[in-house]
């Protein structure tokens, strides 16, 4: 009985062992499967594309004030995102514009197309105000102040005294200021303080300075300074 056992085992079908095969370009599943990937991730890529709403728009590198030309030295491309279709920025891929600068623009704010324009749209004058180096030692340009002036009186003996100062300007924004001060009044041109001077108000600050007034600058609040 045990023969016969063994016998009918042996003649039974032995499974043969097959080997993994390394995968082929010749296997079609595997070329399907990748063809597959690569349509996933350039449909992706194309999706993001769409979708997104980054575009590059110039920022300014520091403050600029009115009546500038801006120069590629005055501003730098960032990704924001924003409309594509909006026209609230200048764009980074256009050309810098022709006009000059309206309004201030501090540095690191987004230069809006508003704020450059023709010339003649400029309704502020550059005018050189002397003051105590002292006034002008942490004052910046795009420093924003506002102009007090002390007219001259003289009483009857002879003695020069100054009236009560008066404001004659609320949130001026300084263009210029002296590359250095010696502790004395600056009294010529090249010292002076510049401050942008609205048009109606010109002609009553050239009064007062040729007058001989006093004049101080007040920074404003939030005003940048020398070491902000």
């Amino acid at each position: 009985m045990e023969t016969r056992r063994q016998n009918a085992a042996e003649e039974l079908p032995r499974p043969a062992a097959s080997r993994l095969q390394r995968p082929s370009w010749r296997d079609s599943r595997l070329v399907v499967g990748v063809l597959l990937v690569l349509v996933a991730t350039i449909g992706g890529a194309a999706a993001m594309r769409h979708y997104d709403n980054s575009v590059e728009v110039l920022q300014a590198s520091h403050p600029l004030v009115p009546g500038e030309h801006i120069t590629a030295s005055d501003v730098h491309a960032v990704k924001v995102r924003i409309d594509k279709s909006g026209s609230t920025y200048l764009r980074a891929d256009g050309p810098l514009p022709k006009g000059q600068v309206l309004r201030e623009v501090r540095g690191g704010e987004l230069v809006p197309r508003s704020a450059v324009g023709k010339s003649n749209k400029v309704q502020v004058k550059a005018v050189a105000l002397p003051v105590e180096a002292d006034q002008s030692a942490n004052l910046v340009k795009g420093s924003v102040v506002d102009v007090w002036v002390s007219t001259k009186d003289q009483n009857k003996t002879g003695q020069e005294s100054y009236a009560a100062p008066t404001r004659l300007i609320d949130r001026a924004t300084v263009a210029r200021v002296p590359s250095g001060g010696s502790g004395f009044s600056v009294s010529t041109d090249s010292g002076a303080v510049h401050v942008l001077v609205p048009d109606d108000k010109v002609a009553s600050v050239l009064a007062a300075v040729n007058q001989g007034a006093k004049v101080n600058l007040v920074p404003a609040a939030g005003s940048p300074l020398k070491g902000d």
